[in-house]
């Protein structure tokens, strides 16, 4: 905690930006949307999945343009992360794009979101459950993952929790989200 006052005293940079002359850009925008040591749930997951194929995917990459257009959450230390790759836009339309994100999450809690039997919430937890699991790992990457799960202290039981969270993923979980989502900005 010392060592985090005096960075921060000495740095208290808060908001940057690096401007150079491009064709294209690559735009990003991130914030803490649970304190740390809040419980964060699987379904964030499942949100974060729905954000990076429906909204950002949609709006950012096929109607603006960008080459690529993403949605990151990080459960570890409860921050979010919206990016684009190869962004044609200015950085300014891009960052408004983003503000739009939360918004568009709400507006699916009352349509998207419920049509056909939640088909698109069954989409996104499908997506997120082949993202957890994956395709077979190489022995080097098997090994990687088992240390970076030992480091944080990561067990089976955890692990399945967060499965089980991601499988019960409901309407009011994309709500709270986008909730977050807009406090933080």
């Amino acid at each position: 905690d010392a060592a985090r006052k005096d960075m921060n005293a000495k740095d208290a940079v808060q908001d940057e930006g690096i401007v150079v002359s491009t064709q294209v850009a690559y735009v990003g925008q991130g914030g803490r949307i649970y304190d740390v040591g809040e419980k964060v749930s699987g379904s964030t997951s499942v949100v974060s999945h729905y954000l990076t194929t429906g909204y950002m995917w949609d709006t950012v990459r096929a109607k603006m343009g960008a080459y690529g257009a993403y949605s990151s959450f990080s459960s570890s230390d409860g921050v979010v992360t919206l990016y684009t790759y190869r962004d044609p836009n200015s950085p300014d339309d891009t960052l408004k794009a983003f503000d739009g994100a939360a918004d568009d999450i709400l507006t699916a809690t009352s349509s998207a979101l419920i049509q056909d039997n939640n088909a698109a919430i069954t989409t996104a937890v499908i997506g997120t459950i082949g993202s957890l699991d994956g395709s077979a790992k190489s022995a080097e990457s098997a090994g990687w993952t088992a240390l970076i799960r030992w480091l944080r202290g990561e067990s089976a039981k955890s692990r399945q929790r967060w499965r089980d969270e991601v499988l019960n993923t409901k309407v009011d979980d994309f709500t709270d989200f986008a909730n977050r989502l807009k406090s933080w900005r």
